[in-house]
């Protein structure tokens, strides 16, 4: 049987190795490029703080002394400065007014509400997670002396810009590297993979062989560890098992012979017994003419021509079993078959005081068999029930569909047959008749054969014997 493609061990195991790979790469780039933001977002808020720290120093002394020109230098060197990440920077007094702003490019700002936050120390009003290009990190700080204590405060921008470039060449030197180990890691798996999995893909290729009868079928002994042991054990499994084979053809071969020895001889057996009783009489006329002088005519004739008929017979009954006739195949009712058995037997049946009874189902559907081979089976049948019963009885014929078959029953009420016997009930020769030839079974069972049917007996001692004959409905019309 074809297996799936996507059913296959090797197909499988890459998968999984792949898939492990790629959700392990994704896994550990994704928290660099998040350490990293965290990392650079610290950064940039100590970088802000330590400018906070810077920038009211120098401004208390211009803003104490109302030094405009002072306090817009010192703000406007910070943001021409080249290193600079300055984007605005807001000056107010004590009273929390506006005295001073500048900008480096024109940036939308939020209207501080509250400036007590910012009398102890530096406040973030927009931190470095809800900053953005547009949005840039806003940081109110104090202006304080020891002496007047809050002199002012200072709104400063500082820019994210360096923060999300330095973040986006990170994600593209990590996502490259995650691709790059991705794509050796899958090339490196599917190779391993095979290289795993190429042993078993010859023991299974071996193991169809052997099951189609190439016995005997030995693969390289690679692999690792237990498949390489496999491998090993598999070719001592197919030699043996081709020594196996061998031996027991040789000793089917061997007992075909004795089979056919031991038929022959029985055959030759049973033939020559039941010629060498007419052959006897036979002899005996002729020694008796010979001794008085006489001719042989008149009632002696008439029992050699009846001896001589009866080897006749016999030979040809022998004959009728040891082969296959041709059989004419014709749609035939099973019924008609009885009724016609029954009107050649009627006579017999009549004389030994037995007692018919029919049970044939109506409409039964017609049969493809040989009906004259059909006819000697049921005729057997009905004549070893009547030999069965000498005191006379009841003769039961019974015709019935099952599933897909047609069972026709003979069944007598007459002594039985003994389980001992009853095994060997089909085998040639074999009779518990005095005159009986054991060839009318014989030949019964192997006609059922040739129809692609069986022949069945069941039989208790003292209880009568029934005989089954089973064909089945092949290529048939209904009536």
């Amino acid at each position: 049987m074809l297996i799936p493609w996507y059913n296959r061990i090797a197909v499988r195991l890459s998968a999984s190795i792949a898939t492990v790979i790629l959700v392990t790469a994704l896994s550990v780039a994704t928290l660099i490029l998040h350490d990293e933001q965290q990392i650079l977002q610290e950064n940039l808020r100590i970088r802000a703080l330590q400018l906070g720290e810077i920038m009211p120093r120098q401004l208390i002394e211009p803003l104490l002394y109302d030094e405009q020109y002072a306090l817009y230098s010192l703000i406007q060197s910070y943001l021409e400065s080249k290193e600079s990440f300055l984007v605005y920077g807001e000056i107010y007094n004590d009273q929390e007014e506006l005295i001073l702003a500048r900008e480096r490019e024109p940036i939308a700002r939020d209207t501080i509400r509250s400036f007590k936050r910012a009398r102890e120390g530096a406040v973030f009003l927009r931190d470095v997670q809800q900053a953005d290009q547009k949005h840039p990190l806003d940081l109110l700080l104090p202006i304080t002396s020891k002496q007047l204590g809050v002199a002012g405060y200072l709104r400063l921008g500082i820019s994210v810009e360096p923060l999300f470039k330095t973040l986006q060449t990170s994600r593209h030197k990590v996502w490259a590297a995650t691709g790059v180990t991705v794509i050796i890691g899958i090339l490196a798996a599917l190779w391993m993979a095979r290289r795993l999995i190429f042993p078993i893909l010859l023991l299974n290729r071996a193991a169809h062989r052997v099951g189609e009868g190439d016995f005997g079928t030995a693969i390289p002994e690679k692999g690792v560890g237990e498949i390489g042991e496999l491998a090993t054990t598999f070719n001592v499994m197919s030699s043996q098992l081709k020594e196996l084979v061998t031996a027991m053809k040789s000793a089917q071969e061997n007992l075909v012979r004795t089979e056919k020895l031991y038929a022959l001889g029985e055959f030759s057996t049973g033939l020559a017994h039941e010629i060498k009783n007419p052959l006897t009489s036979i002899k005996m006329l002729i020694q008796r003419a010979e001794e008085h002088g006489e001719p042989l005519q008149g009632e002696d004739l008439a029992v050699i021509i009846d001896e001589l008929d009866r080897i006749d017979s016999t030979v040809s009954r022998f004959l009728s079993s040891a082969r296959q006739s041709d059989m004419a195949f014709t749609e035939t009712d099973i019924n008609s078959l009885v009724e016609d058995v029954l009107a050649i037997t009627g006579p017999k049946i009549e004389k030994s005081g037995v007692q018919i009874e029919k049970k044939l189902t109506e409409g039964l559907a017609l049969l493809r068999v040989d009906g004259a081979s059909i006819k000697q089976i049921l005729m057997n049948g009905i004549l070893n029930a009547l030999q069965a019963m000498p005191s006379g009885g009841r003769l039961s014929i019974t015709t019935v569909p099952v599933e897909d078959t047609l069972h026709c029953i003979i069944t007598d009420t007459g002594n039985g047959i003994s389980e001992e016997n009853l095994k060997h009930i089909f085998d040639p020769f074999f009779t518990t008749k005095e005159e009986g030839t054991g060839m009318g079974l014989a030949v019964a069972w192997n006609i059922a054969q040739q129809h692609g049917g069986r022949l069945e007996i069941v039989s208790h001692e003292h209880e009568g014997t029934s005989l089954i004959l089973i064909l089945p409905y092949d290529n048939l019309t209904h009536c």
